[in-house]
């Protein structure tokens, strides 16, 4: 049991190790899929400007709380496949 335990940090350490490279083809994601997100002009949609400004501010935090949210997501669904392809390998070598 504690060995598993010893490879998940493993895993951990390797995936902060690739970290960067993830964050870079993230950004070159976000590049591809630009023109298929819908701007939202906050302050169009009111009149009145203080209230789009509050309004504004709360959809940027709202946008970062999702970005955080779906970087965990992805950390996990790394990790997950890694381990999934070393048990792969394993599988193909021992039978």
């Amino acid at each position: 049991m504690e060995e598993k335990i010893k490879n998940k940090n493993i895993i951990e350490i390797i995936y902060q190790g690739e970290e960067k490279i993830l964050d870079e083809k993230i950004k070159q994601a976000n590049k591809k899929i630009r023109n298929q997100i819908k701007e939202v002009n906050v302050k169009e949609l009111l009149e009145d400007t203080a209230n789009a400004s509050e309004l504004e501010k709360t959809f940027e935090r709202i946008e970062e709380n999702y970005s955080i949210r779906i970087a965990e997501y992805n950390k996990e669904f790394y990790k997950q496949g890694f381990i999934d392809g070393i048990q792969l390998m394993m599988n193909c070598l021992n039978g």
